[in-house]
């Protein structure tokens, strides 16, 4: 069987956005609320909620969904975040099929 990896998106209290990859949600946003193993940009600023969270079936694919999503410019976050047509129109359907929402505020 196969771990899936996620790929995240939250929101700090101060309105900035963070991304990430895990294998595990719940215990990595614990992490960067609790202080010691967040990152240290979530420990500077604080995590307030996930606004999305994609999932995928290898570390690899994980880690490019990553840092395409780090390269974008605030707004295009956002869009990803709330229109689920980006991905595909941004990075091309074949890319956008390899990963699949799970959560969305």
């Amino acid at each position: 069987m196969t771990q899936a990896y996620f790929i995240y998106v939250i929101q700090c209290r101060d309105g900035r956005l963070y991304t990430g990859i895990t294998t595990d949600m719940e215990r990595r946003f614990a992490e960067h609320s609790g202080g010691k193993k967040g990152a240290k940009f979530t420990r500077a600023n604080p995590p307030e909620k996930i606004l999305a969270v994609w999932s995928c079936d290898s570390r690899s694919d994980a880690l490019k969904l990553e840092c395409a999503v780090k390269k974008l410019k605030r707004p295009q976050k956002l869009l990803l975040v709330s229109d689920k047509e980006f991905l595909s129109e941004k990075f091309g359907i074949e890319y956008a099929k390899k990963y699949e929402i799970r959560y969305k505020t």
